[in-house]
């Protein structure tokens, strides 16, 4: 319990500094300060400065908004995507649960990395949306979710086909339950603990997914702000000024930690 608690707070401190950080610093995320350029951290700017002179505290916290919406987006859509699919596929045995998993399978022979980079790139050229910045997201986002949704399918699928022969189903089919109500009220009911925690389990693998994409290039691009936009910014600088990628990175690292502990509990009271 001690551990998940410990996951809370520090989850809310980040999320605390990722809503309030330009008022904590009194810094604007994008203010240049070019008399003030790549300092170390300090008591006036937390964690120095880049180099352009604006203030990397803030531009933390700043790009965890990005980062953390694009998380919680794109898994929310996964799962709705994967349980869709699943429960059809749980429900429908025969040739057709076999075409899906085949490409389920299939899809998944690929790796992830290259098939989000390869998606964000289509889906980046097919929206016709003027705003580049909110084309990427989407684009990013969706992208994340067309991957993450291959797992949440095959253990909707699992649950359905596990749950769907029970008394209680087999009860409701006899009085005429259309499956669509079988679904919404005796399936999902039960299998909401499992896909609770594969939802917090795709949230930190979303946000690695979105770092990594952004730092190769693919995602946002400054002027805009996101953890894998600091990452790469960092890199560049990496023998110089270490802090620059190695700050942005720890709280990355700190925020996935958090999920991980507040997950870890969780986890631990299913399997009992």
């Amino acid at each position: 319990m001690k551990i998940k608690y410990a996951g809370f707070t520090l989850l809310a401190g980040i999320l605390f500094f990722a809503i309030f950080a330009e008022k904590v610093t009194g810094f604007a995320f994008n203010f240049q300060d070019t008399e003030n350029i790549l300092l170390s951290p300090n008591l006036g700017h937390w964690f120095g400065t880049d180099s352009l002179g604006r203030d990397l505290f803030t531009r933390v916290f700043i790009g965890a908004r990005v980062s953390l919406f694009v998380a919680v987006f794109s898994s929310t859509l996964a799962m709705f995507i994967g349980i869709a699919v699943g429960t059809f596929a749980g429900w429908n045995e025969g040739w057709t649960e076999r075409i899906i998993i085949r490409a389920v399978d299939v899809l998944q022979s690929v790796p992830g990395f290259l098939l989000v980079s390869l998606l964000c790139l289509f889906l980046q050229s097919f929206f016709k949306i003027g705003d580049f910045s909110l084309k990427t997201l989407l684009a990013l986002s969706l992208s994340i979710a067309l991957v993450h949704w291959f797992n949440v399918a095959k253990i909707a699928r699992g649950q359905t086909k596990q749950l769907k022969n029970q008394n209680y189903v087999e009860a409701a089919r006899a009085l005429g339950a259309s499956p669509f109500r079988i679904l919404t009220r005796h399936l999902l009911p039960n299998m909401q603990g499992t896909l609770l925690i594969l939802f917090t389990m795709q949230i930190p693998a979303s946000i690695l997914y979105e770092s990594m994409i952004s730092f190769a290039g693919y995602g946002l691009q400054s002027p805009q702000v996101s953890w894998g936009i600091l990452l790469q910014e960092g890199w560049r600088n990496l023998s110089e000024f270490p802090h620059l990628l190695l700050l942005p990175a720890s709280v990355l690292f700190l925020t996935v930690l958090s999920l991980h502990l507040i997950l870890g509990e969780n986890v631990t009271k299913t399997d009992r």
